[in-house]
């Protein structure tokens, strides 16, 4: 996998550094190798086991690159282990310029009356509990300039069947609004991307869906994990210096073509 932009090296990353959980793979793992790519060392948080493929495949992607890899194999849900990451990018000196709040998973997408407190505590311990959980020990470690992006989903920004995904993605939005607030007096910024359908291994793991969902896009194709890093990085950057407490969709049209997009096809109108 490859990256689907040409990010030279960049004074704002330089000698800097960044945190991307749920960056062992997908769009975790591209956007932490454009932030290598602009000189950053980047700490990837992820839960996948230190012998899993996906490790050695990121080793490989980071070979080379102006910036450097350090591996954080942890839960996002565990408090001490963001204790643990906050002392050691103390400890190195270098200043956290960016955080990519990407960890998630989808759980038994069951509906309301159908879901399990175990399952519902899992995908928000996850989901939203991490983001939490992350924002509060890397943000004293910000200085001014530096930039949070939150992963949501069109599913926090419409009804889905899914109720803890659901509910877990619409909060995102609420907590990047409630960290811009409160860090933007310092200089540091809080951004929330709401990608529509990525092609991951998480959405492939569903065929029915996958079918169903390609036929509200108006773009008419999934979303490669690069698009979606692409946007994180510039949210990152100096380019997006006046943007804070915002959502981007990264949809291919979904939220703008709404309900009336798929009809206006069965219609023959579109």
């Amino acid at each position: 996998m490859s990256v689907s932009v040409n990010t030279p090296t960049h004074p704002h990353w330089q000698a800097k550094a960044a945190v991307v959980t749920g960056g062992a793979r997908g769009q975790g793992a591209c956007v932490a190798q454009l932030l290598m790519q602009a000189g950053a060392t980047v700490y990837v948080l992820d839960a996948l086991p230190a012998d899993d493929s996906a490790w050695a495949q990121l080793r490989e992607r980071a070979q080379g690159l102006a910036g450097h890899l350090v591996e954080v194999h942890a839960d996002v849900a565990s408090e001490s282990a963001w204790a643990a990451l906050a002392e050691q990018v103390r400890a190195q000196g270098l200043p956290l310029q960016g955080l990519v709040n990407n960890a998630g998973i989808t759980g038994p997408r069951s509906t309301v009356t159908q879901t399990t407190l175990e399952n519902w505590e899992r995908v928000m311990a996850t989901n939203l509990t991490g983001s939490f959980l992350a924002t509060r020990a890397m943000a004293p470690l910000m200085e001014r300039g530096a930039a949070i992006v939150n992963v949501s989903s069109t599913v926090g920004m419409t009804g889905y069947f899914s109720a803890a995904y659901s509910a877990t993605k619409w909060a995102l939005r609420g907590l990047t609004r409630s960290a811009a607030m409160e860090l933007g007096p310092r200089g540091i910024r809080v951004n929330c991307i709401c990608p529509g359908v990525v092609d991951t291994e998480m959405v492939r793991n569903y065929p029915a869906l996958v079918e169903s969902l390609q036929t509200i896009i108006p773009l008419e194709h999934m979303a490669q994990p690069e698009q979606l890093a692409d946007v994180m990085f510039f949210l990152l950057g100096p380019q997006a210096s006046y943007i804070t407490g915002a959502d981007l969709a990264v949809d291919g049209g979904v939220t703008g073509g709404g309900t009336y997009w798929p009809i206006g096809r069965q219609l023959g109108v579109l």
